[in-house]
C-alpha cells in the first residue's frame, strides 16, 4: 500500500515538473521573440527633426529649413530621403552638403546627418495654412517623417502699405502743401525703400521723416513696423487752376508700394501797387499836403475781397486815403482801382530825399511798393528871404545916406 502511495506522489510530482518546464519553454520563446522584435525595431530608430516646424510665410519667398536625421539604432545606415508632399504650386528639394540629394548616410548617436530643405511659395497665395512632409526610410519598418506646417496669415501674405491720411488738398496757387502718410512693412525682414514720385513738371517733392527735419531719398522700415513720412508738394510758380494728380512711390527688393494724392489748385492770387505812368517818386513840401494817385491791381484769377491800404512813413509823416476804413472792398480778378493817398511831410522836415511804402493786403495775398519823396523848400518862404534881404539892404543903403555925409 505504501508502495502504491509512493507512485503516485512521484507521478504528481513528474506532472508538476513537465507543466513548469512547459511554462519555462514558452516563457523563453516568448523572450527570444521579444527580444528579437525590439532589437529590429524598438532598441533603435531613425527621427528626422527640426527647430521650426511652424513658419510664417510671404508670397514668394524662398525659404531654407535645416534638418536634422538622428539614428538610434547602434551602427550607421543609409536612408533615403524624399519630399512626399508638397502644397500645389510650390517647388522643393532636400539639398545636403553642396549637393542635392535623395539618400544620405545617417552615423549612429547624436551625431546623425543634416539636411535643407528649400522650399519656394508662389507669388500668388490665399490667405491659410499649408503643409510639407519629408520622409526617411532605412528599411526594415526603420522610418519616420516630419510635417512642416507654411502659415499665411492677413498680415504677412498682402504687401507692405503706403497710406496718408487725408490724401487731397486744396489751395491757391503759392501754397506748400504738406500730407501725412505711413509707409507699413508687413514683411519678416527689415527693407530698404526708395523714395521717388511722378509729379508734374515744374513741380517739387520732397520727404521727411516724422519729427525730423531732413529730407530723404530712402528709408529703413524694420520688420512688422511703420514709418511715418511728411511729403510735401510745393506748386510751380503761376501754377493754373484745377486737379493735379501726383502718385508717390516707396519701391523695395522685394515689394513696390505707392500712395496717389491730389492737390486742388483754387486760384492764383496776386496783387500790384504802383501809379497810373508807372513812377515810383514824387515831390512834396513840409508840413503840406501832396496827392499821390495808386494802381492798386488784381493780378490773380479770383476776385479779391475787404483790401487794406497801409503805409509806412518817416517819423512825423500822415498819410490818408480816399477810402472808407482805408479798404477796397472788392476788386475783381484782373482789375486795377485807383486811390489817392494824401501825404503830409513833417512841419521839421529838411530838404532831402526820403522813402515812404504803400501795402495792399487781403486774407490771400499782398503787395507793397517804395516811393522816393524828394522834399523841397516851399516858394512862399522863398520869396519871403528874397524880401527879407531886399528890406535889408535897403535899410543899409538908407543908413548911409543918410549918416555917411556926416
Amino acid at each position: 500500500m505504501e508502495k502504491i502511495i509512493a507512485r503516485k506522489r512521484e507521478e504528481e510530482l513528474a506532472g508538476i515538473r513537465r507543466r513548469i518546464w512547459g511554462f519555462t519553454l514558452i516563457a523563453a520563446v516568448f523572450l527570444m521573440l521579444l527580444t528579437g522584435h525590439m532589437s529590429a525595431y524598438g532598441a533603435g530608430g531613425l527621427e528626422i527633426s527640426t527647430d521650426y516646424p511652424g513658419i510664417s510665410v510671404m508670397p514668394g519667398d524662398s525659404l531654407s529649413i535645416d534638418l536634422n536625421l538622428e539614428n538610434t539604432t547602434g551602427s550607421g545606415l543609409d536612408a533615403d530621403v524624399s519630399i512626399s508632399s508638397l502644397p500645389e504650386g510650390w517647388e522643393g528639394y532636400l539639398q545636403g552638403g553642396s549637393y542635392q540629394v535623395s539618400q544620405v548616410h545617417v552615423n549612429s548617436g547624436a551625431e546623425g546627418a543634416q539636411l535643407t530643405l528649400h522650399v519656394t511659395v508662389p507669388d500668388e497665395l490665399t490667405e491659410g495654412t499649408y503643409q510639407a512632409t519629408v520622409q526617411a526610410s532605412a528599411g526594415d519598418g526603420i522610418q519616420d517623417s516630419l510635417t512642416i506646417s507654411f502659415m499665411v496669415n492677413q498680415v504677412n501674405a498682402g504687401q507692405g502699405s503706403f497710406t496718408s491720411e487725408y490724401p487731397e488738398q486744396e489751395g491757391p496757387s503759392g501754397t506748400t502743401f504738406s500730407f501725412s502718410t505711413t509707409l507699413i512693412n508687413n514683411g519678416l525682414k527689415t527693407q530698404s525703400y526708395s523714395l521717388s514720385s511722378n509729379a508734374p513738371a515744374g513741380w517739387s517733392v520732397s520727404f521727411t521723416p516724422s519729427g525730423e527735419t531732413t529730407n530723404v531719398a530712402g528709408i529703413e522700415v524694420e520688420p512688422g513696423n511703420s514709418q511715418g513720412l511728411n511729403v510735401s508738394v510745393e506748386p510751380p510758380e503761376g501754377v493754373e487752376a484745377g486737379e493735379y494728380d501726383i502718385s508717390c512711390s516707396a519701391v523695395s527688393a522685394d515689394e513696390t508700394l505707392s500712395t496717389d494724392l491730389k492737390v486742388v489748385i483754387t486760384g492764383t492770387y496776386g496783387l500790384t501797387v504802383s501809379t497810373p505812368d508807372g513812377r515810383l517818386s514824387f515831390d512834396a513840401y513840409a508840413n503840406q499836403e501832396s496827392d499821390l494817385t495808386l494802381d492798386v491791381t488784381n493780378t490773380g484769377n479770383v476776385d479779391l475781397q475787404n483790401i487794406s491800404l497801409t503805409s509806412s512813413l518817416p517819423t512825423g509823416w500822415t498819410a490818408t486815403f480816399d477810402l472808407e476804413e482805408n479798404m477796397i472792398t472788392s476788386l475783381p480778378a484782373g482789375n486795377t482801382t485807383q486811390v489817392i493817398v494824401h501825404v503830409t511831410p513833417d512841419s521839421d522836415a529838411i530838404t532831402g530825399d526820403y522813402v515812404a511804402s504803400f501795402t495792399a493786403s487781403c486774407d490771400e495775398t499782398s503787395a507793397s511798393a517804395d516811393f522816393r519823396v524828394s522834399v523841397k523848400t516851399s516858394t512862399v518862404w522863398g520869396v519871403v528871404a528874397i524880401l527879407v534881404i531886399i528890406c535889408t539892404v535897403g535899410g543899409v543903403g538908407y543908413v548911409f545916406r543918410k549918416y555917411g555925409r556926416r
